[in-house]
């Protein structure tokens, strides 16, 4: 993977879409490309934003139609040819990723998938206003990267972006938790150091913390908190 390619993989890392190859080369990249590493956090913040800022109410008979269009269509794109690249320009692409991370993240807010956008092509106009309420919060790990919280009380509802946290080895994974008076309640796992989690916010939960937990999970925590975000 070349550098100039490499710099059109934002949007489809930061939605998962890309191979283990892939992800594999571009996570060096990262490593070495500060810009690619900003467009990367602020991609994942955005689709948690829209995540929060738009439903989708799908009618039961959609549903059924996604369903059933699934079982019959392909998945995957067909192998590319050996020979130059034939993808558009850079600038381009990172524009059809950023609309790829708001499609995707207003299907999921439905409880639709992304299977839906590939396999129906029935419009969805039932999209509800912003939360009024809908605020985003952040915090630093103990040992690097951060953690962005974007939560609405009104509507009950947090999305929890992990950034550039530590890598854990394959036994590990990070686990996120609903801390109030009740304790602490998992929001579940994430298998790498950045990902995004929505979850139900119980109104008595006022902090958010992520640990260092056995790939399984723990019923609770185990380990101190890496971050620990306040929601105020």
């Amino acid at each position: 993977m070349t550098t100039a390619e490499a710099h059109t993989l934002t949007g489809a890392y930061a939605l998962d879409a890309v191979t283990d190859v892939e992800r594999a080369a571009f996570g060096r990249h990262l490593a070495e490309c500060p810009t690619c590493a900003r467009e990367v956090v602020e991609l994942r913040e955005t689709a948690a934003r829209l995540g929060l800022a738009m439903t989708v109410e799908p009618s039961a008979r959609l549903r059924s139609r996604v369903l059933t269009g699934i079982a019959a269509t392909r998945q995957l794109q067909p192998a590319v040819g050996t020979g130059a690249p034939q993808g558009r320009p850079w600038r381009k692409r990172v524009v059809i990723a950023v609309s790829g991370v708001a499609a995707a993240a207003a299907l999921l807010a439905g409880g639709i998938g992304i299977g839906a956008l590939q396999s129906n092509p029935t419009p969805v106009t039932q999209v509800a206003a912003p939360a009024p309420d809908a605020l985003s919060v952040r915090a630093s790990g103990t040992d690097g990267g951060s953690a962005v919280v974007n939560f609405s009380r009104l509507r009950g509802e947090a999305a929890v972006t992990a950034q550039a946290l530590p890598a854990l080895d394959g036994g590990h994974a990070y686990q996120v938790w609903l801390i109030g008076p009740r304790g602490a309640q998992s929001a579940g796992l994430l298998h790498a150091g950045s990902g995004t989690i929505t979850t139900p916010l119980p109104a008595d939960v006022d902090r958010i913390g992520i640990t260092a937990e056995p790939a399984a999970g723990s019923p609770q925590p185990t380990a101190p908190a890496v971050v620990r975000v306040a929601l105020t």
